[in-house]
């Protein structure tokens, strides 16, 4: 769906970024034109999902694209209050419903374990927003919606609590998608090697 096209735009300007980042070290390659096809896409896009996997997803792009302006990127303009505004109305519906209250047989774990993780990058983005820097991407809108968004953090421990349990580890749902389960279980409850940007081996972090 939209969010396709959304994590190639974030994925291609990261990319560039690095490589505007490294231009001395390595062989320049043209990515303007798949930045500019993927926006493109995305300008008109419309974020909200009441799907956990993709409400993650939106907070985790939120969180990359913080992090590449810092490292002197510029997204499409409104972009990171954009998907913060998808993001709190799914998880207005979301956390409206009764999915987390389901037995371990109803429920998906790579799915809430990916909202588990995007809770994560919400927490690093409301701490990076309050450090300003010269490049921090900050107004009162933006304060307003992380402040908003702090109220849905308690999920990701609810939902971390829930799938440590070795109990609800046991049926076929969790066993039928292992591989994937183990892998956002793990990355849930230690998400930076997934979060954090590496940042190039001769960029300066800002100040």
């Amino acid at each position: 769906g939209q969010h396709d096209p959304l994590d190639g735009y974030i994925t291609a300007l990261q990319l560039k970024t690095t490589e505007n980042a490294q231009a001395e070290q390595t062989a320049k390659s043209n990515l303007d034109d798949v930045v500019a096809g993927c926006a493109t896409m995305i300008r008109q896009g419309e974020w909200a999902t009441s799907d956990p996997l993709g409400l993650g997803g939106l907070l985790t792009d939120a969180w990359r694209i913080y992090q590449l302006i810092q490292l002197g990127a510029r997204p499409e303009a409104s972009l990171l209050e954009r998907l913060l505004d998808g993001a709190a109305s799914g998880l207005r519906y979301y956390a409206g419903s009764d999915e987390l209250r389901r037995p371990a047989e109803y429920r998906l774990a790579f799915r809430e374990l990916g909202l588990a993780i995007g809770l994560s990058a919400l927490e690093r983005l409301r701490q990076a927003t309050e450090q300003e820097t010269p490049r921090t991407p900050s107004s009162l809108r933006l304060r307003a919606q992380l402040q908003q968004l702090m109220r849905y953090l308690p999920m990701r421990e609810e939902i971390e609590a829930f799938w440590r349990d070795p109990s609800n580890r046991q049926g076929d749902t969790w066993r039928e998608h292992r591989d994937i389960n183990d892998v956002m279980l793990a990355t849930s409850l230690v998400p930076d090697g997934s979060l954090m940007l590496s940042r190039p081996e001769n960029e300066t972090p800002v100040d």
